[in-house]
C-alpha cells in the first residue's frame, strides 16, 4: 500500500512540474526579441562588398568599399560635360544607403552654394553615376543582412 502510495505520489509530482520545465511559445519570442533587441543594429559587422572585394582582409574591406564607389563616380563624371563659369574646388559629403535588398541610394542632401549654382544638375549626375556601379552584398551584423548609411567625400576641383 506504501508502495502504490508513493507511486501515486511520485506521478503526480512529475505531472505538475512538467509545466515548469517546458519553454513555452511566448517564452521563446520573448527570448527572441530580447536579442535583437540588444543587437545594435547602427554597427556593422561585414561592410557591403562588392566582388572585387571579396578578397581583401577584414580591415580592408571599408576602405575597398569606399574606394570602388568613389571610382565609379570618378569615371562617371569624368565622362560629362560640365560648363562652368569660375573655378570650383570643394568637397561634399554624400549620404548613401545600403539597403538589406542590395540597393544603393543616394539619400537627400543640400549642396554648397558655389556647387549648386556652377552644377546644377550634380545631384542628377550622382544619381546616375550610381547606376553604373557594380552589385554590392549588403552589410552584415551577426551574419544578417542590414542597411548600412555610409558619408561618401567626394573632392570637386574644376579649373
Amino acid at each position: 500500500m506504501v508502495k502504490k502510495l508513493w507511486y501515486i505520489c511520485i506521478i503526480i509530482f512529475t505531472l505538475y512540474s512538467c509545466d515548469n520545465f517546458v519553454l513555452k511559445k511566448e517564452h521563446k519570442e520573448e527570448i527572441i526579441k530580447e536579442g535583437l533587441d540588444k543587437l545594435s543594429w547602427n554597427e556593422v559587422e561585414q561592410p557591403p562588398l562588392f566582388e572585387i572585394c571579396e578578397e581583401k582582409s577584414e580591415e580592408e574591406l571599408e576602405q575597398c568599399f569606399q574606394q570602388t564607389i568613389i571610382k565609379y563616380f570618378y569615371d562617371y563624371l569624368s565622362k560629362q560635360k560640365i560648363n562652368i563659369n569660375t573655378s570650383v574646388s570643394d568637397t561634399i559629403w554624400i549620404p548613401l544607403l545600403i539597403t538589406k535588398k542590395s540597393q544603393i541610394i543616394i539619400e537627400d542632401f543640400e549642396l554648397p552654394d558655389p556647387i549648386a549654382s556652377q552644377i546644377p544638375n550634380l545631384k542628377d549626375l550622382l544619381e546616375e553615376g550610381i547606376n553604373t556601379l557594380p552589385e554590392v552584398e549588403p552589410a552584415h551584423t551577426r551574419g544578417t543582412p542590414v542597411t548600412a548609411r555610409y558619408q561618401l567625400p567626394l573632392v570637386i576641383r574644376i579649373d
